[in-house]
């Protein structure tokens, strides 16, 4: 399961190589928000360490340093002051997407050797959307549609966001696709002695770490304590 956190998701590739160099056994199945579904998605198409390697690739292109070089949060704000919906086109999050297809050589979820849940947020409904068939490229592009920074994607008339807003680590999904055993690697858990922020935007941003941290690590101990699973292996990210 692997958690959204902007540009942090390149750290889930060095967990991911380590996981494989390691020779720890590929998982059953991937569950992936925002970033983490992007990364999700490579992983699924080729879960080896070889499809790490290529990840790397995706995560060092001009795309990838297109989309997440700026903050966010100065995105937003700017985005604000515009009347804006978003600070971003559509195109440069898609160009990321067909750079990491290229790669791996699948444009749909039926072409992926391993089964990927992908989380967005119906914004009409206020609750996650799943995608777990069809094109690849509209279920990423709603998932990671980071609210004031890229376009909602609308998808069977319904408006999407970031998947992030309401499943940062959406654990339940796995749970519900059936898991029993969930290594869970988190973008948000942050250090325990982090220093002050030195401005608004960091004020605002250790804020939203804070919130999505401690929702995930009360699904994990609701999770926990049903029993419906052996074990969730947690690992948070600084």
């Amino acid at each position: 399961m692997l958690g959204g956190g902007g540009a942090r998701g390149a750290a889930q590739v060095g967990v991911l190589q380590a996981l494989f160099e390691a020779n720890i056994e590929a998982p059953a199945a991937v569950v992936g928000t925002s970033v983490g579904a992007l990364n999700g998605a490579s992983i699924a198409a080729y879960p080896s360490l070889a499809g790490t390697m290529m990840l790397r690739e995706v995560w060092m292109s001009r795309p990838a340093l297109s989309v997440f070089q700026a903050h966010p949060l100065g995105l937003v704000v700017s985005g604000i002051r515009r009347d804006q919906l978003s600070a971003f086109p559509q195109r440069n999050v898609r160009r990321l997407i067909d750079r990491a297809q290229a790669l791996m050589g699948v444009t749909t979820f039926e072409q992926l050797r391993l089964p990927l849940a992908v989380v967005a947020t119906d914004l009409n409904a206020g609750r996650p959307a799943v995608f777990r068939s069809g094109d690849l490229t509209p279920a990423l592009l709603a998932s990671t549609a980071i609210p004031g920074v890229f376009p909602m994607v609308r998808i069977n008339g319904r408006e999407h966001l970031d998947g992030g807003v309401v499943a940062n680590t959406p654990l339940n999904t796995a749970v519900d696709d059936g898991a029993r055993e969930i290594l869970a690697v988190s973008l948000m858990a942050g250090g325990e002695n982090e220093p002050s922020p030195a401005g608004f935007g960091e004020l605002i941003a250790r804020t939203l770490q804070l919130s999505l941290h401690h929702q995930m690590l009360s699904d994990y101990e609701r999770l926990r304590e049903r029993c419906r699973i052996s074990g969730i292996h947690y690992l948070p990210l600084r």
